[in-house]
Parts: structure tokens; sequence; C-alpha cells
């Protein structure tokens, strides 16, 4: 599973665990994920969901629930998905200006500058907040509001940005088997390899995506090794294994193993482990390898998983591995050296692929080999080292890094957030926002009408003062009207807009239109929605449909 969906799993179940609310809703795109959502409820969670204590809807329900009840704040899976939607939500519907906040993943690709540049308008309130997963993170979300403004020329009182706050990801301990079971579980793994028992064969583990597109180039490892093997490290006295997500037909990790098998290195090759044999691999290994060069890697995760499975780390100093690694206390940090600019690199990035201008960043990225092997063999050869190494690396993570101490900082920053007082202008400014990005369909698509439903002059277009909108002509029910209205005949109603479409309310403006009256007036009889929100718009959707389905009728 990719980084991203176990960081957001473990989010929502370390959440539901720790309960620090009274109920939890969820918005979802499809009918099929609020069911498949409400079986992984009803399985973890039997307690809270007999209790009531979830809703599961589809997202186009949200004005209505925003309209009608008080959320405390929100929290989405990404900064890129629905941030701003939300906030337009809010904006439009919501009684209260409540904390929007998301977190950040990956954060390197070309199209998401587009995304940010999204985030900076009026909606932003001083209650939303992207979540950095690392001061590196930060600075980046922080960077690109900075480039955008300039480049737009924005000022930051009309263009108000998030927030951007720093809250890490997290492990689960009790996932991954404890310092007494670990020993037993590693060496079954080293049996089932291949690969000496412990203390006659020091295993260096890498944990990720085997490809040189993404994460890390796995191919400089062979001259670390090497190197190593020239500063005390006895060929034939180490294993490498590289274990993580593979492509169908990539067969690049296979051409790494047989170049390692060319150099004497012993090399074995562990692609898409499930959760079962990733901790067993985690329990086999003596040291965590995380060489990361590439701009697409923001956190490292399985840092985590390694130092809360007590394994020392040698990575590079690089990215959110600089907050991961303690360095001579929990693991090794290997110095990198990267470009001072890439200026062709930034504009291939518009017109060719994510994997292409990522590698090309990636290959400007130096993680000094001589200073890797070094790591390498001080490690392999000192296992003092290792073991007080690894055993910091578990207690850090214990202390700072599981779940349950995430979630408290989360809970903590949505209160701060939610207790942020907001300036009167501020407040008027995020309720009357608008979002430019979203277009106002019938000021931009009006032409394409004949005439529009209480259009005038300023409106309508030219010839709005001649057609109206039809205000002047009489509306009766038609026949099949009559027929719904007595329960004769029923209306199909498609399953996406049963929330706007509501039989009651359309009886009630059916028996308005009994005898016919104008347009105008039937439109101020008009039945308030059964979500309560009765905005002009929402009372002229049931007429509208009403008409178009033939339930009304011009005479």
């Amino acid at each position: 599973m990719l980084g991203r969906k176990v960081a957001n799993l473990g989010f929502i179940k370390a959440l539901l665990r720790s309960d620090p609310f009274d109920e939890y809703h969820f918005f979802l795109d499809r009918p099929e994920a609020c069911k498949n959502m409400e079986e992984v409820l009803r399985e973890d969670f039997p307690a809270l969901w007999e209790g009531g204590r979830f809703g599961l809807r589809l997202r186009g329900e949200l004005p209505y629930r925003l309209a009608g009840e008080r959320f405390f704040c929100f929290h989405l899976s990404d900064c890129f998905v629905l941030f701003t939607s939300l906030m337009q939500a809010r904006s439009a519907y919501s009684r209260d200006i409540f904390p929007i906040t998301a977190p950040t993943h990956s954060l390197s690709y070309s199209e998401y500058g587009r995304a940010f540049l999204q985030h900076l308008w009026a909606g932003v309130s001083g209650r939303d907040a992207v979540v950095a997963t690392s001061r590196c993170g930060r600075d980046v979300v922080e960077g690109m509001y900075g480039s955008l403004r300039a480049a737009y020329a924005l000022d930051a009182g009309s263009f108000p940005a998030p927030g951007v706050k720093i809250v890490p990801l997290g492990v689960e301990p009790g996932e991954f088997p404890s310092p007494g079971a670990k020993e037993k579980l590693g060496r079954e793994k080293r049996a089932r390899l291949g690969i000496a028992p412990f203390g006659e064969a020091t295993v260096f583990l890498l944990f990720a995506r085997l490809t040189y597109l993404s994460k890390m180039d796995l191919l400089p490892l062979l001259r670390v090794f090497k190197r190593a093997e020239g500063l005390g490290l006895r060929p034939g006295s180490y294993q490498l294994i590289l274990a993580g997500w593979q492509e169908e037909g990539d067969a690049f990790s296979g051409e790494f193993k047989n170049l390692a098998a060319n150099l004497g290195i012993r090399c074995s090759l562990v692609p898409r482990p499930d959760n079962d044999e990733r901790k067993a691999l985690f329990a086999a290994a003596d040291v965590f390898l995380s060489p990361a060069d590439n701009l697409q890697e923001t956190f490292g995760l399985t840092i985590l998983e390694a130092a809360v499975s007590g394994l020392p780390v040698i990575a590079s100093d690089f990215d959110g591995y600089k907050d991961l690694v303690l360095p001579g206390q929990t693991g090794l940090l290997v110095p990198t050296l990267g470009p001072a600019a890439t200026p062709d690199t930034d504009v291939r990035s518009s017109f060719t692929s994510a994997g292409e201008y990522h590698l090309r960043l990636a290959q400007q990225c130096v993680v000094e080999p001589a200073a890797m092997a070094r790591a390498v063999a001080g490690l392999a050869l000192d296992p003092a080292l290792r073991r007080r190494l690894g055993e910091a690396a578990r207690k850090r993570v214990l202390a700072e890094f599981s779940w349950k101490a995430i979630i408290k900082r989360y809970v903590a920053l949505w209160e701060e957030l939610a207790a942020k007082p907001l300036r009167p202008d501020e407040e008027e400014r995020v309720r009357r926002a608008v979002h430019p990005a979203f277009p106002p369909y019938m000021e931009i698509f009006g032409d394409y009408f004949s005439a529009r439903l209480g259009s005038s002059p300023a409106s309508s277009g030219e010839n709005s003062a001649e057609n109206n909108g039809g205000q002047s002509r009489r509306v009766r029910w038609s026949r099949s009207g009559e027929a719904v209205y007595r329960g004769l005949d029923f209306p199909v109603i498609y399953q996406l807009l049963d929330a706007e479409i509501k039989l009651e309310q359309l009886k009630r403006l059916l028996f308005a239109a009994r005898r016919p009256l104008p347009l105008e007036e039937l439109r101020r009889q008009c039945p308030a929605p059964a979500h309560g929100q009765g905005a002009r718009a929402d009372r002229d959707f049931l007429l509208l449909w009403a008409l178009k389905h033939d339930l009304l009728e011009f005479i």
C-alpha cells in the first residue's frame, strides 16, 4: 500500500480509537464508498457504530448539513482535495466559520502550483490551516504561497493564505512486534530468505517504491557497498534486502539484483510484501537504509516503522528525514547536495511526465557516497552502536510519533484554531466570498437559453427586456402533475437529486398551481426545500424541475 493511503488509514483509526468528539461525519463521493466505509466502521469500531456516532453521507448532501447542523471542524485527506471547495460551501451555507484543515503528502508535482493558487482567496479564514508533516514541508508550502503572490501581484489582505502548521505522521506501535517477539520473528524470516543468523551477517533493509523514478535511485548503493568494503566491511558478511512496491512489468529491481550479484553483493528482492511480511522484514534486519533523493518524497513513514522496530537508520539528510532522525542518537544522516537552480527542468515539468521531471531533478541530488559508505561500514562493524541507536530510535517514536501522540497534537490544533477570534471585517469577508475559480454558471452561460427565470435587463443580456424569463406567463398543474398530487402517478427522481426533490414539497407546489397563476406568483408560493435552507435558487430548482418533467405547464 502506498504511503499516502497508509498514513490516511492510520490517522482515521487512531482518531476513532482516541475518540475525542461526540460524532464523526464522513462525506464521500459515491454510494459504494459509503457502503465500504460502513463495513469498516461496523467491524473495527462496533461500539461507536451501535451508539450512532457516525454519519455517512454523499458529498451532495454537504450544503444541507452545513445549513442545518453545527460542526466543530472539518479535516480532509489531502490539502489539494476539496480544500477550497469546502471553504466555498462554508461561506455559502454554514452559520459557523469552523476550522478546515488538510495535511500535505507529496508536494512536488507541477500541477500543484495551480492547486496552491486556489488557496489564495477571500474565503480563507484565520481558522484554516494546511498541516505540513515536517519543517521542510512547511517551508515548501509557505514558499509556494510567496512565489504565487509575487508572480500574480496578490496582496495578503485581499488574498489571504491558510496558516501552515506542523504535525507529523505517526505509526501504531502495537502493529509491530515487541522487542521480545522481534528476535524470533526475525530468525524465522532470515531462514526463509536463506540469510545467515543474527551475529553472522549484517542485514541492511531498504523499503521503498522499487523504481528510479520516485523516492530514490538505488544504483549508487552498489558503489556505496563496494566503498564500505574498502573500509573494513568484509565481502559476504552482509546482505541487502530490497522490499516495496513494484509496478507490473518493471524489471529495474531485478536488473539491480543481477548487477549486485556481479559485484559480489548479496541482495534479496521482496516485491509487494503484505503487512505481515513487512513486519517480518523489519524484524529480520539490522540496519534500515533510506537514501531518498527525489523531491516526491516528503516525510518518510518507513523510517518511523523501522525505528519502532528498533532499527538504527542511515538516511539522506533530506526533506522530512531531518525531523525523524537525530544524527548520532537514533541514526545517521548522510549529507546531500542539490543544484542552485533547475530552469530547464522547471520548463519541462509543464509538458513532460511526472516521472521524467522528477527523474531529472533527482539525478542532480547527490547523497554523498563516501559519507554513506562510512555510515554503512561503521554500523556493520559495531553491533553495540547499532543496538544503542535502535533502542533510542524506538524510545523516541513511542514518545513522539505514535498515532496516539499525533492525535493529541491534532486535537490541540483544532481546539486552538476553533478558539481563534476573527475580526469583524475578516468574518464578513469570509461569509461573502465567492471563489473565482468556480464559474458562476448562469452569468457565463446564460445566453444558451431562450429566457431565464427571474431574469432582468441587468442580468440576462440584450433581449431580457423583451423576454424576461416568462414572468408574465401563467402556469398550472398538468394532467400528470395533478395525478402525482392525487397519488395516482409517481415521478422518477434521480438518486443524486433526492435531497433537492422531496415528494411532500412537490405536492405543495402542485397544489398551489391547481388554478392558473402568473409564474412569478408561483415562485413566491414555492415551498422551502426539505433541508430548510430556503434560498431563492433552491426554490427555483423545484419549480424548474416540475416544469421540465411536465408536472407544471404554461398556458
